[in-house]
């Protein structure tokens, strides 16, 4: 039988009005894995600058920043033309970068890279492996400056910096940072 009144009209309504009162209420539900940080910990966004750790305490924040200064003075400032450089807190579990930059022509080029704060980051550059390019896989030991040739192709390289061992030393205050230039 179809019901010409407003009985559907009302049940649709109903259902309607239903689902939107429970859709604020799901905004609010998060789904955290195990070891993840806290909510209210801000998203880390990889950035051409130095940034911050995601924690309120101000005593790391002032470490960071100290480390930072010192970061930069390690890596000195490039010779050649820059393909690539940034830095970036890695003192905290899951916390890492990465960033891509074009390779406009084959050949050879220098990375530099160096770490403050920590015990050891690893430096990983890569490129479509179509390219005949072999990954670089570096640790960083951050009582010193780790410089090396290496051949790049044609193409997109990516360089990702991530805490050797994240779960060693959370909230550390440690950065590390990466530079590749093209010798002239």
């Amino acid at each position: 039988m179809l019901d010409r009144g407003g009985t559907g009209r009302m049940r649709c309504a109903t259902a309607l009005l239903t689902g939107l009162l429970l859709v604020p209420g799901l905004a609010g539900c998060e789904y955290r894995e195990a070891g993840d940080p806290p909510a209210s910990a801000p998203a880390r966004q990889i950035s051409s600058s130095p940034t911050a750790s995601p924690t309120t305490n101000r005593a790391m924040l002032d470490v960071e920043a100290k480390n930072f200064t010192e970061l930069q003075q390690r890596l000195g400032v490039a010779s050649g033309t820059l393909l690539l450089e940034d830095s970036v807190a890695v003192g905290a579990p899951g916390v890492w970068f990465q960033k891509n930059a074009m390779v406009k022509t084959a050949g050879t080029y220098t990375v530099t890279a160096a770490c403050v704060g920590g015990p050891d980051v690893r430096l990983s550059l890569n490129q479509d492996p179509r390219t005949g390019a072999t990954p670089v896989q570096l640790v960083l030991d951050c009582s010193q400056v780790t410089s090396q040739l290496v051949q790049l192709q044609a193409g997109y390289v990516s360089a990702a910096l991530v805490q050797f061992n994240p779960g060693s030393a959370p909230w550390t205050g440690a950065v590390a940072g990466v530079r590749i230039t093209a010798d002239n």
